[in-house]
């Protein structure tokens, strides 16, 4: 496999990743940039590729803890990496694991020190295979097509396993395609409230294909409709709030106040 190294976060982290197949890019920044954690407050990345996301928060608030699942072994082993190489890896922790089969997890610890599937994190993000199988054709490349189309594990089942990694009052965050939303929200109400959808449009007059959600475990909240970023101007150059939340690293939760 041939690596290659990209910037992140204007160029503050370096990040390996292959050079073909999945790649990490926006999605992963505007995932992070969804999270807000105090110092000690622990999270967990389900499906973490090389770890971008997680970096992208761990960059931001280096005092949190984060545990990274990922089902590749090249790609969890080129998170750890990353990890070190850019001075993260305190209180960081990638494991090798399919979420489908709960043997993976058998020896694995939480950051309670109990089994895994036991304990509870103060935030679980995720960016999930967008596509479900029979809906995309796979690529020809093993990487590419694990990480964007469904395997065992669908888009309810890595819902509920997400939220079920969650301490009672914590948050789940996911990004996916606008598409799949009535999904989302169904399987996502089950289990939390206060869901909080915020669109990402391309530019002000295309539809929004991403879309954030974000909801409360065992909390019973509305549903709220976010402004939502627009990512680009008309002429195709980054929106200003794009540019806050992708190259200067600002938090969601900062961009209307």
């Amino acid at each position: 496999m041939t690596w290659s190294e990209d910037g992140f976060l204007d160029g503050k982290l370096k990040i390996k990743q292959p050079k073909a197949g999945f790649r990490a890019g926006s999605d992963a920044v505007l995932l992070a940039a969804a999270v807000d954690l105090k110092a000690g407050d622990t999270l967990l990345d389900v499906g973490c590729g090389v770890g971008t996301a997680a970096l992208c928060v761990k960059y931001r608030i280096p005092e949190c803890k984060i545990w990274g699942l990922e089902v590749q072994s090249e790609l969890a082993e080129a998170a750890r990496i990353n990890a070190q190489r850019n001075g993260l890896d305190t209180d960081l922790v990638i494991f090798d694991a399919d979420i489908v089969y709960r043997k993976n997890f058998d020896q694995l610890v939480g950051p309670s020190g109990r089994s895994f599937l036991s304990d509870g994190f103060d935030h679980v993000i995720s960016n999930p295979p967008f596509y479900a199988s029979g809906h995309a054709q796979k690529s020809p490349n093993a990487i590419k097509s694990i990480a964007h189309v469904e395997g065992e594990a669908d888009l309810a089942y890595w819902i509920n396993f997400c939220a079920a990694r969650v301490k009672p009052k914590g948050k789940f965050t996911l990004i996916h395609r606008t598409d799949r939303l009535s999904e989302i929200l169904r399987e996502m109400e089950k289990t939390c409230g206060d869901l909080h959808v915020i669109p990402l449009w391309p530019n002000a007059t295309t539809d929004a294909k991403r879309v954030i959600v974000q909801g409360t475990k065992s909390h019973k909240g509305p549903m709220k409709l976010g402004t939502g970023i627009v990512l680009h101007e008309m002429n195709g150059m980054p929106t200003d709030a794009s540019e806050k939340l992708l190259r200067d690293g600002v938090p969601l939760s900062a961009m209307h106040n």
